[in-house]
Parts: structure tokens; C-alpha cells; sequence
């Protein structure tokens, strides 16, 4: 006679809880990563834009603020921003941590860092 081999019921169970216990963990990450990527977005497309090349630091945050203010964007503000303009390129870059609460008392915390470039 030949034994049957497989998951045990309580195999499944614990196969399962690790699954939900990842997926809670990307759930709630997946948004701070969505923001960086949208801020990402926001200063190369400033870096590239002709309304900036030729503004004042103080401009190009006012426009940083702008399009910050559309997307809901409250991690970085334009006075956040560093600012290099070398000739006719224009870097900016930002750098911040974000702190995503996962579950209980338990944090992540994430440093992001975006650049034009």
C-alpha cells in the first residue's frame, strides 16, 4: 500500500498566514513607493521644462509646490529641494524618509532619494 504524501491542514494554514502576512506588508508599502515614484516623475519633468531653466530657485519650488499640491504629494515640499544649475542643465534633487506603519506597533521606515538626472 502506498502513503499518501502532501500538505498537512495545518501546513496550509501557516502556507496561508505567511501569505497574508506579506501581502498586509506590500499593501501598505506599495503607496509611500507610488509617491516616489510620482515625485520622481515631477522633478525630471521639471528639470526638462523651459519655465524653469530660466527661473530663480524660489520659482522652481513655487512650481515644485504646484504640482505637488495636484498629485497630494506630502513627503517633500519645494523648500526640500536641492537645486544645481550648471549652465543651461538644472539638477534637482530630493531626499526624504517616509514611515509606513505596518501592523501593532511595527514601522518600516524607507529613505528615498530622487534626482532629475
Amino acid at each position: 500500500m502506498r502513503r499518501e504524501q502532501g500538505v498537512t491542514f495545518v501546513g496550509m494554514i501557516l502556507i496561508g498566514a505567511l501569505i497574508i502576512v506579506v501581502a498586509i506588508i506590500g499593501i501598505r508599502l506599495v503607496p509611500a513607493y507610488i509617491e516616489y515614484a510620482t515625485i520622481r516623475s515631477h522633478l525630471r519633468e521639471l528639470a526638462r521644462s523651459p519655465d524653469a531653466r530660466g527661473a530663480s530657485q524660489a520659482e522652481i519650488m513655487q512650481l515644485f509646490n504646484r504640482r505637488a499640491l495636484i498629485d497630494n504629494i506630502r513627503s517633500v515640499t519645494g523648500q526640500d529641494l536641492e537645486i544645481a544649475k550648471d549652465g543651461e542643465n538644472l539638477s534637482i534633487s530630493a531626499a526624504w524618509s517616509s514611515r509606513v506603519k505596518l501592523m501593532g506597533n511595527v514601522n518600516a521606515c524607507i529613505d528615498f532619494a530622487a534626482t532629475s538626472d
